[in-house]
């Protein structure tokens, strides 16, 4: 297979959240006022969290619940950059880096495109934003004026798509303006074996670069962070999941969750997931000794078109076979994670 990737789309539940913020802006009641980021079409508004907000998450997962130790971080005046080393580092080797260093410092520039890349996380459901005010006046000099402030708010479910190139997974090109350079393939020659017959590609074993996406697709199912969770807590963690295994480096998975007709509940459409499961029939990535070549998984409660979801993907085609139907978001999440040995073995050796 030319390029076998994991790909997925997720559905995250916001509840009166502030998940990613964009700074100051002229209140409507108060001098100061911090609002949210937001997408504008027209006279709609969409709350949405960056891509990088989204992967600062998934990496601090990983750093507290999985064991990846952070790659460290060196500040110059007018830059910063990780040590750009993927083989000690497991985010440098899935997130990816440039590590902008001038030739006169030993190594030049090492520069890793990201195997796993990220949408923004953008709201199914427009104008959902709310102004909420508030003040400050707790112990106070007597007399003092309150100090005002207002802040946004929304309650909505955000998606976003994500994938993960398993073929660049723990393999590097070496030399400069690439991911490692000579030395460093010199200090780690007991930890990498050369590719094929070509001397500057040179990877990590198998089963290192499948333990790397098992952690990373696991963590997604415990995502958590965001912004001002002290006064608008919510949980970030997926309520729906859609993942699985293709043949190219496409995120075809986007836009699966759309609003009803009233603009008040999301639902999830069978009719882009049919297409885009006929027009992928051929590249589907199946493990070797399952079926199935995606999982979806959904909360109770969260699509308005939940039992249509669930006799179609059970019962019809082209879902019938191809999708496994898990109990939860993190069951989907989990039962592609134990996959990923069995695709590395057939398609991504």
């Amino acid at each position: 297979m030319a390029y076998p990737v994991l790909t997925g789309a997720v559905l995250i539940e916001a509840n009166g959240a502030a998940l990613n913020n964009a700074g100051q802006d002229e209140g409507i009641r108060a001098d100061n006022a911090i609002v949210v980021k937001q997408i504008r079409n027209g006279r709609l508004r969409y709350p949405y969290v960056s891509g990088q907000a989204w992967r600062r998450w998934w990496r601090e997962v990983l750093y507290a619940d999985f064991g990846w130790k952070p790659s460290e971080v060196i500040r110059e005046r007018k830059s910063a950059y990780t040590s750009g080393d993927p083989v000690q580092y497991e985010e440098d080797d899935l997130f990816g880096y440039m590590a902008a260093r001038k030739r006169g410092q030993g190594q030049g520039t090492l520069r890793r495109i990201s195997p796993l890349k990220n949408s923004l996380l953008i709201s199914v459901l427009p104008n959902v934003i709310d102004r909420d005010f508030g003040h400050l006046s707790r112990n106070l000099p007597a007399g003092a004026d309150f100090l005002l402030f207002e802040s946004e708010h929304y309650t909505t479910y955000l998606q976003g798509a994500f994938t993960v190139s398993l073929g660049d997974v723990g393999r590097f090109r070496v030399g400069e303006m690439y991911d490692l350079s000579e030395d460093m393939v010199k200090g780690y020659k007991d930890r990498l074996h050369t590719i094929s017959e070509d001397p500057l590609q040179v990877g990590l074993a198998q089963e290192q670069r499948i333990g790397r996406v098992r952690d990373a697709v696991q963590a997604l199912a415990r995502l958590r962070g965001g912004a001002r969770l002290a006064r608008n807590l919510s949980d970030v963690s997926p309520v729906v999941a859609v993942v699985g295994f293709l043949d190219g480096g496409n995120a075809p998975f986007q836009r699966l969750f759309r609003p009803d007709a009233s603009m008040e509940r999301v639902v999830f459409d069978l009719e882009r997931f049919r297409t885009v499961l006929r027009d992928y029939r051929d590249r589907l990535l199946r493990p070797e000794g399952r079926q199935p070549a995606v999982w979806a998984g959904f909360l109770p409660g969260v699509l308005a078109n939940e039992e249509d979801v669930r006799r179609a993907l059970g019962e019809e085609e082209p879902f019938r076979g191809a999708v496994q139907l898990a109990d939860s978001a993190s069951d989907a999440l989990l039962g592609a994670s134990a996959a990923v040995g069995s695709v590395y073995a057939q398609y991504a050796g």
